[in-house]
């Protein structure tokens, strides 16, 4: 594996909110950049490993820390007191703007894990002419059923409970029974992965997991129900090269929701979709025992797919 150089950057937000960004580069000059936007209740300190297979490929990984989320300044597992969802979206932006300066003329894949994902399309849906290729991992198409009543329930709650409390009730609703279809479990974050040495070091560290407030919760699900629509995903550039990748036992997702997911895409006329899926993977499909596989799936993919600026 080759030498990669790693430097740590703070930006700026337009409500002064700093944002932690983490930029990986090869030892030679990169030939893309892969923008990361890391899960609900993970940092991108997680995320190193990748970044390691990546710079070996050739590749420049840049990563930050949505709000609430690792070690940085605010409230842990709380995005903002208002518009949460608009400000982690233009943190994104405000990325893809800093990779775009220090790395010119490269192109940008955007991937997106879980959480990330989602606000991966939802930047997409808005930023789309910035992006080489849109990489959604471990992901779903988000019901309108199930987001608009949780979102309601969240609504009342926070009328008693305000944007910064907790709710122990939206925590198990926002996670389901993710772990059901494995017990007995060994852990209740099984359904992470199947190599358990990946679970423990979730489990072991302090920066993973909750809790989440009641603001958090609004946010997200109010972010769902914006890009759960056929009308907002063609706001995404047709031509756009777009990869659904995940486990088939994700709980998240899995074989139903991302197949639900890339059906939406074909509907709203997106030509370059590939759905890749991996029999008993789970939902870190980049922690799991077959990740070798899955990181040079990933890379050819994108040696293959994405679009030069």
């Amino acid at each position: 594996m080759t030498d990669m150089q790693h430097e740590q950057h703070i930006l700026t937000a337009a409500d002064d909110h700093e944002i932690s960004v983490d930029l990986y580069l090869p030892d030679s000059e990169p030939t893309l950049i892969l923008q990361v936007l890391h899960g609900l209740g993970e940092h991108a300190a997680r995320y190193r490993s990748l970044a390691e297979a990546a710079t070996a490929e050739g590749l420049a990984l840049l990563i930050h820390n949505h709000r609430g989320h690792g070690r940085q300044a605010g409230r842990r597992g709380h995005f903002a007191d208002r518009n949460g969802w608009g400000k982690i979206v233009e943190d994104v932006l405000a990325v893809n703007e800093f990779a775009v300066g220090r790395l010119p003329d490269l192109p940008v894949a955007l991937l997106g894990h879980s959480m990330g994902s989602f606000v991966a399309q939802g930047f997409t849906i808005h930023h789309g002419a910035r992006l080489g290729g849109l990489i959604l991992s471990g992901s779903t198409w988000p019901s309108r059923f199930r987001a608009i009543p949780g979102w309601l329930l969240a609504r009342v709650i926070s009328l008693g409970a305000g944007r910064g409390g907790e709710s122990a009730l939206l925590d198990k609703i926002g996670f389901g029974d993710f772990n059901r279809r494995f017990e007995p479990a060994r852990t209740a974050f099984d359904w992470l992965s199947r190599d358990e040495a990946e679970v423990d070091k979730y489990v072991a560290d302090p920066l993973c997991g909750g809790p989440y407030t009641v603001g958090l919760w609004l946010d997200f699900l109010g972010g769902l129900i914006e890009i759960s629509s056929d009308q907002a995903l063609s706001r995404i550039p047709p031509d756009l090269p777009i990869l659904i990748m995940g486990g088939e036992d994700d709980p998240v997702g899995g074989e139903d929701g991302m197949s639900n997911l890339a059906m939406h895409y074909a509907q709203t006329h997106h030509q370059r979709l590939t759905v890749q899926i991996y029999p008993q993977g789970r939902h870190e499909m980049l922690n799991e025992t077959n990740r070798k596989e899955v990181t040079a799936d990933l890379f050819d993919w994108i040696r293959r797919s994405v679009r030069k600026r």
